[in-house]
């Protein structure tokens, strides 16, 4: 049975040096060339069993221009820009899928510009400090991509409270730390994986994958959820849910009270 693995990057993988001062492993260089994300020794342990006898497929926010930053080795399939791009293991976007981004882009660019400009009002008016654009990726404007320049993720929050009632019907507002993204209805990561899952499973002639989802934040539970496995690292935004839905379960003893116990 084939084993695919379908993981995302920032904050999974690897992380910028203010993140995780103790990793070293470079993972990823920014615009300039400049040492940017860096891999600890677990996350590249991970990276290593992951991949052992598997596909591995990053799925990422990032799109394909910084993706092509990332200095680790995939050699396979990428899901760039939130499920925008599905790049062929040539690099080169899948056709049929950027055939189905082409087709549902244009209506939502007005929108677009629309959060783009309102964004700018609204960071303004509150004194939040952040930069922000529209990311275009395989010539095609995806999303919003808002991040604050002093890294500040309580600032980020008060402007994701400021925008939520500008947001159209559909459109989502991702928050992971001091980055946001404001994302389409067409747009998702886990329209991308079950795309490239179905292509894959067409590929091997309709046998069986074992597919597992590694992911942080709560975007990326929409493809894990796909997955026959999902796997979060501890200290995430994932990985904080849980904790909220099991701590008052792991503190009750259920042998406490009850008419049964000795």
């Amino acid at each position: 049975m084939g084993r695919v693995v379908f993981v995302d990057l920032d904050d999974t993988l690897f992380q910028t040096a203010r993140k995780d001062p103790t990793a070293t492993r470079l993972a990823a260089v920014d615009g300039q060339g400049a040492p940017l994300s860096f891999q600890s020794d677990r996350q590249a342990s991970l990276l290593d069993w992951l991949s052992d006898g598997a596909r591995v497929i990053p799925v990422t926010g990032r799109n394909v221009q910084a993706f092509r930053r990332v200095t680790l080795d995939f050699g396979d399939r990428a899901i760039c820009s939130f499920g925008g791009v599905v790049l062929n293991a040539d690099g080169t976007p899948d056709p049929a899928w950027h055939g189905r981004m082409a087709a549902a882009a244009p209506a939502a660019a007005p929108a677009l510009d629309t959060l783009h400009a309102a964004t700018r009002q609204r960071a303004e008016a509150l004194g939040i400090d952040v930069r922000h654009r529209v990311i275009d990726d395989a010539g095609l404007p995806l999303y919003l991509s808002v991040k604050h320049n002093a890294g500040s993720g309580a600032e980020t929050a008060r402007l994701a409270e400021a925008m939520a009632p500008h947001m159209p019907a559909g459109w989502t507002i991702h928050r992971n730390g001091s980055n946001m993204a404001l994302l389409p209805p067409f747009l998702g990561k886990a329209h991308a994986v079950r795309f490239v899952m179905d292509a894959l499973r067409e590929v091997d002639g309709h046998q069986p994958l074992l597919t597992i989802g590694v992911g942080d934040s709560l975007t990326d539970l929409g493809y894990m959820a796909l997955c026959d496995y999902a796997l979060t690292p501890r200290g995430t935004q994932i990985a904080d849910l849980f904790a909220r839905w099991t701590q008052p379960a792991a503190a009750h003893d259920p042998q406490e009270g009850s008419e049964d116990a000795a």
